[in-house]
C-alpha cells in the first residue's frame, strides 16, 4: 500500500489575524482562547474522555499540524490524534480555580508542537462539573467555540444513552480549499487599495478613545504630546476579562427595535458601543473602532468549528445634530460597504493608515475591538468567559446572544494596566443607559441626551 502524499495548505484570511496578532504582540500569548462549559448533573469524565477523542475524530480544525515550509508557516490535517489521561482537578475555593486559570492563561499554547487543544476536566468549587479548554486561535475562533462544546456533549450524551451519533460536522479542511481557492479567483489588491485609501483619507486622523476616559495617565502622556493614537505595545498587555449580562427584557427591546427599523443587531450594539465611548471620552465626533466579522456565508462554513473571523476598521462617524436613527443608519451604510470588503488583509489595511495618518505600528488608533456573537447553546450547560491572558488591544467587547433565551453576556477582555474593574464597571452601565436611550428615541437628537 503506497503512502498517501501529505497535502500542506496556506493559512486561510482567518488565521492570518489570528497568526498577526500573537507576532505583532510582545509576549505572544494572543494565540490562546481560554473557554469552559458546566453543568449541574455529574459528568461521568471516562466517558468524557471517549467523547473528547471522537470529537476530534469528527472536527478535522483539532488535528491540524503548523510546520515551517521555506520560512513559511503552512498546515496540514492529521489522520489522527489521541488525547489519553486527560486531567482531572478538583478546586475546593473559587481562588484556587482562578489560580489554575490564570496560571494556563500566561502559556502561549504551543501550536508549533502539534498541541493546538489542551483539554482539563474539573469538579468546580462550587460543586458543578466543567470541561475546560485552551485551544489555538488559528484553529477554533470564539464562534466555533460553541460549536464544539454543542458537539462535544451531544457525543457524550450518545455514549451515555448507547444511542446513535448525530451527523459529523463539515471538514475544515475543504473550507481552507474553498477560502484559498475563493482569494485566488477573486482577489483584486489593487481595486481594495484605491478603495481604502480614499476611505481613510476621507476621514480626519481619529483618536484613540478608550473605554477608561481621557484621564488615564498612559493615554494622558500622549494627549500632552497631541499625539492621537495610544502607544499600546510599550504598555505592559496583561489583561483580565470581567463579565456581565444584558436582562431578557432590554434584549427584547433590542431585538424589536432592529426589525421595526431594518437595522442588524449587530449595527445597533456596535453603534451604541462606539457612542458611548464618544461621550466617556468628551464626545470624540470620529473614532476608530474594530469589528470581529464571522465570516460563515456558506453551509459548508457555517457547519464547521474553524477558524473564520475576520477584522475590519469602521470609523464612527458622530453628527450630534442628527439624529439617533439618522446617525445609526449612516454607521450601516458604511457597514455595508466595508463588508463586500471584508477579506481585505489586515496588515495593509493597518500599514496603510499609518502611512496615511504618519504614526508608527506600535501605536493604535482602535478606541474598541467588538463583536457581536449569535450563538444555539445546550440548555443544560453554561458558559464562562476568560481572558486569554495577553492582548494586542486595550479594550475587547464581546456580546454572545444566546438566541434560545434571549439574554446576552457580555465580556471585557482589557489591559489591567491601562482600564480598572471601575471603568469596566462605568462603561458598562452607561452602555446600558444609552440602549435603552436609542431604543426609546430613535428621533431625537444626539445632543439632547444628558450622559
Amino acid at each position: 500500500m503506497k503512502n498517501v502524499e501529505r497535502r500542506y495548505y496556506d493559512l486561510n484570511p482567518s488565521q492570518n489575524v489570528s497568526k498577526l496578532q500573537c507576532q505583532y504582540t510582545l509576549f505572544k500569548r494572543v494565540i490562546n482562547i481560554l473557554f469552559s462549559a458546566k453543568r449541574d448533573e455529574e459528568i461521568d469524565f471516562k466517558v468524557m474522555e471517549k467523547a473528547f477523542n471522537i470529537l476530534v475524530e469528527r472536527n478535522d480544525c483539532l488535528r491540524i499540524q503548523f510546520v515551517k515550509k521555506d520560512k513559511k508557516l503552512m498546515q496540514y490535517f492529521r489522520d489522527k490524534v489521541e488525547f489519553n489521561n486527560i486531567p482531572i482537578l478538583k478546586f475546593q475555593t473559587e481562588k484556587e480555580q482562578s489560580k489554575f486559570v490564570n496560571k494556563l492563561s500566561k502559556n502561549a499554547i504551543k501550536y508549533m508542537k502539534g498541541k493546538v487543544i489542551e483539554p482539563y476536566f474539573i469538579k468546580t468549587f462550587d460543586n458543578k462539573y466543567m470541561v475546560f479548554i485552551k485551544v489555538c486561535h488559528m484553529v477554533v475562533d470564539i464562534y466555533g467555540i460553541n460549536f464544539i462544546f454543542n458537539d462535544l456533549f451531544d457525543i457524550y450524551d450518545c455514549l451515555i444513552n448507547n444511542s446513535e451519533l448525530p451527523p459529523a460536522p463539515n471538514s475544515f479542511e475543504e473550507v481552507v480549499q474553498k477560502d484559498l481557492q475563493r482569494k485566488e479567483n477573486t482577489y483584486r489588491h489593487q481595486e481594495h487599495v484605491d478603495f481604502f485609501t480614499d476611505y481613510i483619507s476621507s476621514h480626519e486622523e481619529p483618536w484613540y478613545a478608550g473605554i477608561h476616559g481621557p484621564k488615564e495617565k498612559y493615554w494622558n502622556k500622549q494627549l500632552k504630546k497631541n499625539k492621537r493614537a495610544q502607544k499600546m505595545f510599550f504598555i505592559k498587555n496583561d489583561t483580565v476579562c470581567y463579565q456581565y449580562n444584558i436582562n431578557e427584557e432590554l434584549m427584547k427591546k433590542a431585538m424589536d427595535f432592529c426589525e421595526s427599523k431594518n437595522i442588524t443587531p449587530t449595527n445597533l450594539f456596535f453603534y451604541a458601543c462606539s457612542l458611548c465611548t464618544s461621550f466617556i471620552n468628551n464626545k470624540i465626533n470620529s473614532m476608530l473602532p474594530l469589528q470581529l466579522c464571522n465570516c460563515r456565508g456558506t453551509s459548508l462554513d457555517k457547519n464547521c468549528a474553524g477558524t473564520k473571523v475576520q477584522s475590519i476598521g469602521c470609523f464612527t462617524d458622530i453628527d450630534f445634530n442628527k439624529t439617533i436613527l439618522e446617525n445609526l443608519s449612516d454607521f450601516s451604510e458604511t457597514q455595508m460597504k466595508l463588508y463586500r470588503r471584508i477579506h481585505f488583509p489586515d496588515q495593509d489595511f493597518e500599514m496603510m493608515l499609518h502611512k496615511i495618518y504618519p504614526s508608527t505600528m506600535l501605536e493604535t488608533y482602535y478606541s474598541i475591538t467588538f463583536s457581536f456573537i449569535p450563538y444555539l447553546k445546550r440548555k443544560d450547560i453554561t458558559y464562562d468567559l476568560y481572558s486569554n491572558g495577553k492582548g494586542a488591544l486595550p479594550c475587547y467587547i464581546a456580546l454572545l446572544y444566546d438566541v434560545n433565551n434571549n439574554i446576552t453576556t457580555i465580556g471585557y477582555d482589557v489591559h489591567k494596566k491601562t482600564i480598572s474593574k471601575e471603568d469596566v464597571d462605568n462603561f458598562h452601565e452607561k452602555y446600558l443607559e444609552l440602549l435603552n436611550y436609542i431604543i426609546d428615541n430613535p428621533d431625537l437628537k444626539i445632543n439632547e441626551y444628558e450622559f
